[in-house]
């Protein structure tokens, strides 16, 4: 279900609390399914127009017609709109979640998100890099529930007026949620994050790994870290790594430095290897055994400088780039 909210009224009329109106469908964007305003030349565009001749100049009159607007500063929308709008869809959560942690994922949004479940804010995001991820905690009952999400594509955080990620210049302005739409349900202690720090001269990578617990008791947690060379010729798997880790009531961290061995493959522009590392968790906590896995991918290599160059693992590289902003409609 679905609602377009221009006067921004949903939050204080406590929209979350009821079931929403109109039916749309996600994964995708409210301007091409039909909603949001025609396109006209009042339209309030998101971005700065340096060549206003379109609105003025009698060449392009044809152009500014209710109809045939056609606008030349960028890819134009089938409609336009910037505000907030409210997405809503109800699910059945199986007998088995409690006492599983239940997680949101929200894959490409724009811009800003805020999730209620049952008419319960879950809370916001602002990130216009990676995906919005809810934690919906460990006690979503079986049976019926209602999510209701809002997304608001305004200049949510002051990034500039002419802020490609945000206006209409590249990818244009606008309203939904394009990727990938989850609710998962795992276990109540997990791996939060895995980060790998490559150390070159060590032939080793620093491993840094940050635990969840949602079972508000301490425990023991064992971590087996595993590495292989993945898309590069010959086989390199360096022996694994085990590692005990003292949980808090919320969770723990560790970091690690995980020996390669002297036979690592290095990563560079003509040789790219790279390596996987598994990270498997095995946790004891209150008399429950939990677990948890996490894959990540890493190259040995190191950026430095060299007098005046950038250098990749000693070698001085040249990097020369160019600027593509969204000029591709077909593709």
């Amino acid at each position: 279900m679905f609602e377009l909210d221009p006067g921004d009224v949903g939050v204080d009329e406590r929209w979350f609390e009821r079931r929403l109106a109109q039916r749309i469908e996600l994964p995708g964007a409210l301007q091409a399914q039909g909603y949001g305003d025609e396109i006209t030349p009042e339209t309030k565009w998101t971005g700065s127009i340096v060549d206003r001749s379109w609105f003025t100049e009698e060449r392009f009159a044809r152009y500014r017609e209710p109809g045939n607007v056609k606008v030349p500063f960028w890819l134009q929308p089938d409609r336009y709109y910037v505000g907030a709008a409210w997405y809503q869809r109800d699910f059945d959560a199986p007998e088995w979640w409690p006492g599983h942690r239940v997680t949101l994922t929200l894959e490409r949004p724009h811009w800003a998100t805020r999730v209620w479940l049952d008419g319960r804010e879950i809370g916001a995001d602002t990130s216009l890099a990676t995906a919005h991820v809810y934690d919906l905690g460990t006690a979503v009952a079986p049976g019926r529930h209602r999510l209701t999400i809002r997304v608001d594509n305004r200049m949510v955080v002051d990034v500039g007026p002419n802020a490609h990620s945000v206006t209409d210049h590249t990818q244009g302005n606008w309203n939904g949620i394009v990727g990938r739409i989850e609710l998962a349900a795992g276990g109540p202690a997990w791996i939060a994050d895995a980060q790998v720090y490559p150390r070159v001269a060590e032939r080793a990578a620093l491993v840094r790994v940050r635990l969840g617990n949602a079972l508000g008791q301490p425990g023991v947690a064992r971590l087996h870290l595993a590495a292989r060379l993945t898309n590069a010729p010959g086989k390199h798997e360096p022996e694994p790594v085990n590692v005990e880790v003292a949980l808090g009531p919320e969770g723990g961290s560790a970091e690690v430095l995980y020996p390669l061995g002297d036979e690592a493959r290095l990563w560079d522009e003509f040789s790219p290897a790279l390596y996987t590392l598994d990270v498997t968790l095995d946790a004891a906590i209150g008399g429950r055994r939990v677990g948890d896995t996490r894959s990540v991918t890493f190259g040995l290599r190191e950026v430095s400088v060299q007098g005046t160059q950038i250098a990749v693992n000693g070698r001085p590289i040249f990097l020369r780039g160019t600027l593509e902003c969204c000029i591709f409609p077909r593709t």
